[in-house]
């Protein structure tokens, strides 16, 4: 329970980030005077819609260091439906006229690119560079799969995402 803080606070930062770049990328990294009202207003709206389809579609349930093609086909629906109410709240607080609405199509594309990008980084950081055998001092086996084909494939992959393991393996 103590993580979904962080999560949430994780994606607060990266939408935040992803509508200001949005604004930045739209007018050339010089946003015009008659737009930079528009930021504040949309600011709240557009991370507080988030963080509410992100919470009620079970993002926050998940664990990001196991993320999956699930897990993103699942991000991908919920950058969707987020996008897609903060985008008729924009329409229903402003009008149809008055603001860039490019700015929300490349919002979309950096939030999604985001969203995505910071659970998978998790996962390739856990996978890949977190080793808690070294941190524990345990002493590790190394192991060779002798003739193991597609299932030395998927023991493989078990033993390099458990950390309750005390195996190296390094080679078929």
């Amino acid at each position: 329970m103590k993580r979904i803080p962080k999560l949430i606070f994780a994606d607060m930062v990266f939408a935040g980030c992803a509508l200001y770049i949005s604004f930045l990328l739209r007018f050339d990294f010089i946003i015009p005077k008659e737009f930079e009202g528009i930021l504040p207003i949309w600011l709240p709206l557009f991370i507080i819609v988030q963080l509410i389809v992100f919470y009620i579609s079970g993002l926050y349930a998940r664990i990001w260091r196991y993320t999956s093609l699930f897990d993103l086909y699942a991000i991908i629906s919920s950058v969707i439906i987020s996008c897609g109410l903060g985008f008729l709240s924009v329409l229903i607080i402003m009008g149809p006229e008055g603001y860039p609405r490019s700015v929300l199509l490349i919002y979309f594309i950096l939030n999604t690119i985001f969203t995505m990008g910071i659970r998978l980084s998790v996962r390739v950081y856990f996978s890949h560079y977190y080793n808690d055998k070294n941190i524990n001092n345990k002493k590790v086996k190394t192991l060779l799969l002798v003739g193991a084909g597609k299932t030395g494939e998927k023991i493989t992959k078990e033993i390099l995402t458990s950390h309750a393991n005390d195996y190296n393996v390094c080679g078929f």
